[in-house]
């Protein structure tokens, strides 16, 4: 796979691939920063793509960063 996606179809694609492996590795309760993350996958997913993902993720409030580091974020407490 390029490491620069040709279209739209294709970056989401890629992003689709990554963020469960993102989500899994935060799913543990450590901070992270950038670099760890990308260190993490970096035998399986190029670094441009990783960093699509995390930026992604971010956006969508699926990720919180806190100081340098990336931490999935709390749940709501449920309303009753």
């Amino acid at each position: 796979m390029p490491s620069r996606p040709a279209s739209s179809a294709d970056l989401h694609a890629v992003i689709a691939r990554i963020t469960p492996e993102v989500l899994a590795l935060l799913g543990d309760g450590v901070p992270r920063t950038r670099g760890a993350i990308l260190a993490a996958l970096a035998d399986r997913h190029p670094k441009q793509d990783v960093k699509r993902a995390i930026a992604r993720l971010s956006i969508l409030g699926q990720l919180d960063l806190q100081g340098s580091r990336y931490t999935l974020p709390a749940p709501e407490a449920e309303q009753g």
